[in-house]
């Protein structure tokens, strides 16, 4: 396992990435919290749905971030609206901590895994926006 990490990180520190290709993944990694963790389907025995979720959201919004720059001063509103609907989510995500984890996704009642999908699907309509913004 040791070999297998010192491996990865060797190969990761040669890495590039293109806007299209950030911008894009970050739309994948929602895509992903919309069609398998907020369903409670990608975890079906263990129920921690919640901590891929907010991997996931984790991983979109440091992608945003690193495009960022691009965005101001050439689209300061979708900026704005992804600035505001990845911390609407991350805010409603933080509801339902429970210490350093978060609840089993069969505790939540059903009103809260649809506001929990509204969120999702608020942010993903300017998040599609994203690669056209970064890439003119």
């Amino acid at each position: 396992m040791v070999a297998d990490t010192k491996e990865l990180y060797t190969r990761t520190q040669t890495l590039t990435f293109t806007p299209d290709k950030l911008a894009n993944g970050a739309k994948e990694l929602l895509d992903e919290v919309a069609t398998g963790k907020v369903t409670g389907e990608e975890e079906a025995w263990s129920h921690t749905d919640l901590w891929d979720f907010q991997a996931n959201l984790e991983g979109a919004r440091i992608a945003y971030e690193n495009l960022q720059p691009l965005l101001v001063g050439t689209d300061d509103a979708l900026n704005e609206a992804l600035e505001t609907k990845f911390t609407a989510l991350q805010t409603l995500l933080d509801q339902y901590r429970v210490g350093e984890g978060f609840k089993f996704y069969t505790e939540l009642e059903s009103t809260q895994i649809q506001e929990l999908a509204a969120a999702v699907d608020a942010l993903s309509e300017p998040l599609s926006q994203l690669t056209a913004a970064v890439v003119k």
